[in-house]
């Protein structure tokens, strides 16, 4: 299915910011590997509270993605971000506060994983067709 682009991102360092957040949903060998992992001389980190201030606090693309396009997100992502808010959202309320290996291990966060997937891919497919990539 090809998406047809029309808008420009107003912000694309924004963008991969959320691409970056939403591929580290997608991964649960990232996930399992990497988050909250502290290594010494290694200047990387990641963890799920991290990504999840990018989505919400930071770039602001959940929980109201239509706020976000042109700005972050293409039209035609919006419906799968409200996906995307609809599998995270009661994780974050029900287990707040909790180690990420808790909410990694809860049942529903395989719905999480595939709506990333998701996510990702149409970010991906939109990207391929927009002027938005790389300027």
């Amino acid at each position: 299915m090809e998406l047809a682009v029309t808008e420009q991102i107003t912000y694309p360092e924004m963008r991969l910011q959320v691409i970056e957040a939403v591929r580290a949903f997608a991964d649960p060998h990232h996930q399992r590997s990497r988050w909250g992992r502290y290594e010494e001389g290694v200047n990387y980190y990641d963890d799920l509270t991290l990504n999840v201030h990018i989505l919400y606090d930071d770039c602001m693309v959940l929980p109201e993605p239509e706020g976000s396009v042109p700005t972050i997100l293409h039209a035609q992502e919006v419906p799968i971000f409200r996906e995307l808010e609809n599998a995270l959202r009661p994780i974050l309320d029900d287990l707040r506060g909790q180690p990420d290996e808790v909410y990694v291990s809860d049942p529903r966060w395989s719905l999480v994983v595939n709506t990333a997937s998701r996510a990702l891919a149409v970010m991906e497919e939109c990207d391929n067709g927009s002027p938005a990539r790389g300027g």
